[in-house]
């Protein structure tokens, strides 16, 4: 089963009263793995450009690095 948030148009520093209860409910399953961040890695720097495009475009899950050397 896939869980997905989205949240548009809110700006944080305005409900700076709501922080602490977010955080105490994701800071820790973070740290144990229980809630991931996801990583796509591309290979090689020629894939630089794709790579950036394909963010722009969301084809990426989480971060997605550019992985040049060996």
């Amino acid at each position: 089963m896939h869980k997905s948030l989205r949240l548009e148009g809110v700006l944080v520093r305005h409900h700076t009263n709501l922080q602490e209860e977010p955080a105490e409910f994701l800071v820790p399953r973070l740290r144990s793995g229980r809630i991931g961040t996801g990583t796509t890695v591309v290979q090689g720097f020629d894939g630089t450009v794709e790579a950036f495009l394909g963010m722009l475009r969301g084809d990426n899950r989480g971060r997605m690095p550019v992985r040049t050397g060996g």
